[in-house]
């Protein structure tokens, strides 16, 4: 039943004024009371047990992963959808159920040319000591070989996640439950559902579900447009109601899970926020918690005779990182958030030197969440002087950083291996996207370099494609890699070591850059190898 008296904030917005009504319970009990008669009225909301909103015609969602600016959502995930999102109250639990289809933005299909275009799944979950997240049909990560198949019960992260989401949609349940959230009030309507975050990377954040666009529906007030919006500017989802049922009559078995698999409770995490889950998830890039440890790191010598240059990945090598040893300590290209820990531990047990910088390649959250771990073990951040700003509140802003330009690439050399990052004002995939070479302090011919490359080339074959060799490259996005990895002097004979690749029998994601060029069509310059010599004298 309706409760009088508030249990959490409410939030009054008269023009670009706002008051809040935290402390005084007669005012936030007259606010409520105004909200609830413009909704209309007690009896209408207490007679309400379940709901579905029926979005037909405007499903839409950007990530906050993969953009091309640093601080604004530019990339769209679905370019269009449907879903119905079906609410029932039950014995102090809130059950819903989400029927969702979408079409992948054509970013994602240029990236992986055999991708399934269309996302369909079908999934239920509850509230409450016993609460839940199941897939009945379909999935919603595109790393899955059969999308189709039906997920089953979502891991406890996940399920956490869309618990919460739950609650901060249901409206004429939320009214009636408080739930430690801050609601908005505008106009004497519910405006805004608010909840804090914790973000690796932008640190205390909002993530906003806002209401707009009332319209009647029978005896009840209700918004016809949702928006998720990310701190204040970040639009991540957008749906628009077309119609809206009001208590009806659903199969006995329509918010039942239908899976063999282990329930799991909703939990949350200090390494996997909720905040990490809703942007990979969202994103279609959630594929659960990751299940290797420091007995999982494997380590790899790209070039010949240099030890100190290493490749290191974890559990499988579709995600390799370059780990350079210095006289004074580690250098560690990229951060993934499912890594970092692991490896900062087994440096830790397997040297007396610590990583004392980090160089992640660009702001995708996949080679940059876990910045944060490196920072607070003591490494200096590494970036373009363009991405500075966005990495301000990493580690709750205790960051030493180290900046370079296009005429002033990152350099470190300690007579014996040295290691270059290039970035230019123009770059494919993310604004501030760098590449890194690793060679020995004096290359003469013949000596190996290695070209640290994220995203741009993937190298690798999959047998059974006629396009093999470039099945996953981007030609693009690799040609102007290519073209100003000759303007900044990198030999032909380098080696490329890809962050991700196609890697199946190969030991490690690595083809030769003159290869790569020739793929693309790039006619390469003889550029030798003498020619990254100069920051010690060498002889």
């Amino acid at each position: 039943m309706l409760v009088s008296a508030p249990l959490y904030s409410l939030i009054v917005s008269v023009g670009a004024h706002s008051v809040q009504a935290r402390s005084s319970y007669v005012n936030a009990s007259q606010i409520l009371q105004e909200t609830v008669k413009a909704l209309g009225g007690i009896d209408v909301l207490n007679s309400i047990n379940s709901f579905s909103y029926e979005a037909l015609t405007i499903y839409r969602s950007q990530t906050l992963t993969q953009n091309y600016k640093l601080m604004r959502s530019d990339q769209s995930v679905s370019a269009a959808g449907s879903q119905i999102m079906s609410f029932k109250e039950g014995n102090n639990t809130l059950h819903e159920r989400i029927d969702r289809g979408y079409r992948y933005n054509d970013y994602w299909i240029w990236a992986w040319p055999d991708l399934v275009p269309e996302m369909n799944y079908s999934m239920v979950l509850q509230d409450g000591p016993q609460g839940f997240a199941c897939f009945n049909q379909g999935q919603n990560s595109f790393y899955a070989d059969d999308p189709t198949e039906a997920l089953g019960y979502a891991d406890a992260y996940l399920a956490d996640y869309l618990v919460h989401q739950a609650h901060q949609f249901a409206i004429p349940w939320l009214i009636k439950q408080f739930l430690g959230l801050t609601l908005v009030i505008n106009n004497h309507l519910p405006y805004m559902v608010r909840s804090y975050e914790q973000h690796k990377i932008f640190g205390r954040s909002t993530s906003d579900v806002i209401f707009s666009n009332y319209s009647m529906f029978g005896s009840v007030l209700l918004p016809q447009r949702f928006q998720t919006v990310y701190n204040t500017v970040n639009m991540v989802e957008d749906f628009f109601v077309d119609n809206m049922s009001i208590n009806p009559t659903w199969p006995a078995d329509y918010f039942e899970p239908k899976s063999n698999t282990t329930r799991k409770a909703p939990a949350q995490s200090l390494e996997y926020p909720r905040s990490e889950v809703h942007e990979f998830f969202e994103s279609a890039l959630w594929d659960g918690p990751f299940t290797f440890d420091i007995s999982d790191v494997v380590v790899e010598y790209p070039v010949p005779g240099v030890p100190a240059i290493k490749s290191v990945y974890v559990g499988y090598a579709d995600y390799v990182q370059l780990l350079v040893e210095f006289d004074e300590g580690f250098l560690i290209t990229d951060a993934s958030p499912f890594r970092s820990q692991i490896l900062l531990n087994w440096v830790k047990e397997n040297s007396r030197k610590n990583i004392t910088h980090v160089v992640p390649s660009h702001h995708h959250r996949d080679h940059a969440g876990g910045v944060g771990d490196y920072v607070a073990a003591g490494a200096k951040l590494v970036v373009p002087e363009i991405a500075r700003a966005y990495y301000t509140n990493v580690n709750g802003g205790q960051v030493e950083f180290v900046t370079y330009t296009q005429e002033q690439p990152f350099i470190l050399d300690d007579g014996n291996v040295q290691f270059r990052s290039f970035w230019r004002e123009e770059n494919p995939h993310a604004v501030d996207w760098s590449y890194g070479i690793a060679t020995s302090s004096c290359p003469k011919n013949g000596t190996g370099v290695v070209v640290y490359v994220a995203d741009v080339v993937d190298p690798g074959s999959v047998p059974g494609y006629s396009t093999s060799d470039a099945l996953r490259w981007d030609a693009g996005y690799a040609r102007q890699f290519i073209l100003n990895a000759a303007q900044d002097g990198v030999p032909r004979s380098s080696l490329i070591l890809g962050a991700h690749g196609s890697a199946i029998d190969l030991v490690h994601n690595s083809e030769s850059l003159e290869k790569v060029a020739n793929i693309t069509g790039v006619v390469y310059p003889n550029i030798e190898v003498g020619s990254l010599a100069g920051t010690y004298k060498c002889r």
